[in-house]
């Protein structure tokens, strides 16, 4: 294939080669297309993608309607992109039994991207490269420009993809903020994590992390305001307490009068910045983000 294609689903649906745009402007071949896309090199059973489009009430025409609907994203392709109509089917959309395939391949595919990122990450932190490990989940999450998929109408199927997506960028970017508190650059991660816990103002985690680095930059009263705002907060709207571990982090930071159940000594030994980050994470246990998908 001649062309170089990119495809982008982190954030906008795009497919495009140089400043040529393929991406269908249809809603219902645009579902279609991403519903491909999330699940790139492996065949959508046509069930899948009829539910996509009509849920559970599907007209007596959906197979052959879907089939026009791939007939279009083909043909804006091979016009578009001056590819032989035999080569969009044959190696790009590829019609299989009982469904379809889009073959990212030869592409250039933000979401694979992500992907490779993100394991990369991982078997760095396998290895103890823990600054190659935050360099390399870094690059993960630079690729994002948005809500995966954000101007595509979603039916159940897409939204399960898209919601699994989400929570493997949210497990990759705790792994390299921790990762990157471990080593000491609370100063790297202090800004976006303020911009975080406004985004998500009841993640335990990210408050555990911003208290963390909040604490580590000389900031302990802010860490300990943190800590205030989401407890009024979910007492206030969800009619909870924080966690038992966060609670522990708290005291933690405000620093012991008497002997804590760690082992700590007497007060005036300093507060929680004296002492080491990565003691701190395993405490809690907020420090452990699940594998990244």
């Amino acid at each position: 294939m001649a062309v170089h294609i990119g495809i982008d689903v982190l954030g906008s649906l795009s497919l495009h080669a140089d400043e040529i745009q393929a991406t269908p402007t249809a809603p219902k071949e645009r579902k279609v297309l991403a519903l491909l896309l999330m699940n790139h090199s492996h065949v959508v059973p046509v069930s899948q993608l009829v539910e996509e489009l009509w849920h559970d009430s599907p007209p007596k025409t959906a197979v052959t309607a879907l089939q026009t609907y791939i007939r279009n994203i083909r043909r804006s392709i091979s016009a578009k992109m001056s590819l032989p109509p035999a080569v969009v089917s044959g190696e790009l959309l590829q019609t299989k039994s009982m469904g379809y395939v889009f073959n990212t391949a030869a592409c250039t595919f933000d979401l694979a991207e992500f992907r490779r990122y993100a394991a990369a990450g991982r078997d760095a932190l396998r290895v103890g490269d823990q600054a190659g490990a935050v360099r390399q989940l870094q690059l993960a999450d630079d690729l994002w420009q948005g809500s995966a998929l954000v101007d595509v109408d979603q039916g159940l199927p897409l939204q399960a993809e898209v919601s699994r997506l989400e929570q493997s960028r949210q497990t990759a970017r705790s792994l390299r903020i921790e990762t990157a508190l471990r080593i000491g650059r609370h100063a790297e991660v202090l800004g976006e994590l303020a911009g975080l816990v406004l985004q998500q103002p009841f993640d335990e985690h990210l408050h555990a992390y911003y208290m963390l680095a909040l604490q580590r930059s000389g900031r302990r009263p802010q860490a300990l305001e943190v800590f205030d705002r989401l407890r009024r907060s979910m007492a206030d709207e969800l009619g909870l307490e924080p966690s038992p571990d966060l609670r522990r982090l708290q005291q933690d930071i405000l620093g012991p009068t008497e002997p804590t159940r760690y082992g700590e000594g007497q007060a005036g030994r300093g507060p929680a910045g004296s002492r080491d980050v990565h003691a701190l994470l395993q405490r809690t246990r907020l420090g452990a983000p699940a594998p990244v998908a």
